[in-house]
């Protein structure tokens, strides 16, 4: 008897950690940039504009909203960024840009999944750097959307405290 029930404990914590496994292998899948993209700058290129892109952490969890955020210039993908990650990207000059910002969230009363998107316009200069902060913004009712300012660079440096570097930011961390 002592032994059925020591063999059934070890079954369902065998269950448990596959699924706890299998959640976490599934809910990250990282920031990832869109080297294809017409604005990443080849490397060698000798004009580009060194762009940050930062997205902090939050108080509390955000629902559909904590998961990756997708950034698109001019109508195309050029990265997806994690919670709690900061990347850099090197991009070809560009007088004016549309950066438009897309998640999930869950909106009205029934918390029906609606897709949020904002569009926010950008110069990039070559020589120049730029960060990006991405907030969220909650609306309640209304959803939750993000905002791109660009700060400088003390604000950007004490933000990338507590954020991960991923991609081209781990060779060059703020």
């Amino acid at each position: 008897m002592l032994k059925r029930c020591f063999d059934n404990f070890k079954f369902l914590i065998f269950i448990v950690s596959i699924g706890l496994g299998g959640c976490t292998a599934w809910s990250w899948n990282g920031t990832q940039v869109n080297a294809d993209h017409h604005l990443v700058s080849a490397a060698g290129e000798p004009l580009f504009a060194t762009v940050y892109f930062l997205r902090p952490l939050t108080e509390r969890a955000m629902g559909f909203s904590d998961d990756a955020l997708s950034i698109s210039l001019d109508g195309n993908k050029l990265l997806t960024l994690e919670k709690g990650d900061y990347t850099l990207v090197y991009m070809r000059p560009r007088v004016r840009t549309t950066m438009t910002l897309e998640n999930l969230s869950e909106v009205g009363p029934f918390w029906k999944t609606k897709k949020m998107d904002k569009d926010y316009e950008f110069g990039f200069t070559a020589g120049e750097t730029y960060f990006i902060v991405l907030e969220p913004v909650d609306g309640e009712f209304r959803g939750v959307y993000f905002t791109a300012r660009n700060v400088d660079m003390f604000t950007a440096k004490q933000l990338a405290q507590n954020l991960r570097p991923s991609g081209e930011a781990r060779k060059a961390p703020l």
